[in-house]
């Protein structure tokens, strides 16, 4: 790198591009979103373009990483998933953006979503049974996320100060996940963040329902403590997450992540008549069109009600 007459840097080659965006970034960004996207360079982005001259940059040569890794682009030439590729390839065009100018035209990967599976409507109710008998913090979130559909990161997160137990609402302000460190500085590849929300709209009041408001009433303490331990320390996603399967197991249901209650309570909310705008804003969702594609899987009983519906008086 050199310097202008002015003074600004210099940036000849993609790696010293790729190197100063992050730099800029890292104020706007959440650590998590900086982690990630520090992550994605050097990992795909910079081993691929590394020293190639910005101004040889083009559509045929970004095409070519998007096909190279298409093909190859996971760890020791594996592959890589769909969506991968996507958040690679937007992050890839952030930074080309910000250094080129020449239009771009470039064959953005499209995918599907993974199926997240959801909990029958016995399974429902065999993992609601089980967790009624000898209640205790941990089976209590695992109600909580059953009734309000709250992410496990947003669970662990939550605190009694957090439950009002007065005004029958709890307030989402809060959420604790696990990320890469994205500046080495010792022999830990990763760290836990306490941080808001992913997006302004997850910052959220979800009321209570009355059988829920009885059950946190009989295991109510300290403001500041954490309720799945009640206690000042947290407990992380990843363990909370280990404790769920081990009662899915007690249950005899097959494995599924803690996501999937997410999604149940959302398609248990759409078959029992909840308005879709109502349901966005319980998730946290900014966009109405999002929770209708990617959290309800409206199931076969509720889709022959619907057409019943449709058919009566033919």
């Amino acid at each position: 790198m050199g310097k202008s007459k002015k003074g600004q840097t210099l940036l000849h080659t993609f790696d010293e591009a790729t190197k100063d965006f992050l730099t800029k970034a890292k104020s706007k960004l959440k650590d998590s979103t900086f982690s990630r996207y520090t992550f994605i360079c050097e990992r795909h982005i910079i081993p691929y373009f590394g020293d190639i001259q910005l101004s040889k940059l083009n559509n045929e040569t970004i095409n070519n990483f998007i096909k190279h890794k298409q093909k190859c682009g996971g760890l020791n030439g594996g592959s890589i998933s769909p969506k991968t590729i996507n958040d690679i390839v937007s992050l890839l065009l952030q930074i080309v953006k910000s250094y080129c100018k020449f239009d771009l035209d470039i064959g953005k990967p499209t995918y599907k979503q993974a199926e997240i599976s959801i909990l029958t409507e016995t399974e429902y109710n065999q993992l609601k049974n089980h967790l009624s008998i000898g209640t205790d913090s941990i089976k209590l979130g695992i109600i909580i996320a059953m009734l309000t559909g709250i992410r496990i990161g947003e669970l662990c997160a939550l605190k009694w100060e957090n439950i009002n137990l007065d005004t029958e609402v709890i307030s989402i302000e809060k959420t604790i996940q696990r990320i890469k460190i994205a500046e080495h500085t010792s022999n830990a590849k990763t760290k836990i963040i306490i941080d808001t929300p992913k997006s302004n709209a997850s910052v959220r009041v979800i009321p209570i329902p009355a059988i829920l408001l009885h059950k946190l009433k009989s295991f109510k303490s300290h403001d500041n403590s954490y309720l799945l331990t009640n206690s000042a320390h947290h407990i992380e996603p990843r363990i909370y997450q280990r404790h769920f399967k081990n009662h899915l197991k007690a249950c005899n249901i097959n494995d599924k992540k803690f996501h999937a209650l997410r999604h149940t309570f959302a398609t248990m909310a759409i078959a029992r008549d909840m308005d879709i705008k109502t349901l966005s804003i319980l998730l946290g969702h900014a966009d109405v069109g999002f929770t209708m594609k990617r959290y309800v899987h409206p199931n076969m009983e509720h889709k022959r009600l619907q057409i019943e519906k449709l058919a009566a008086g033919f």
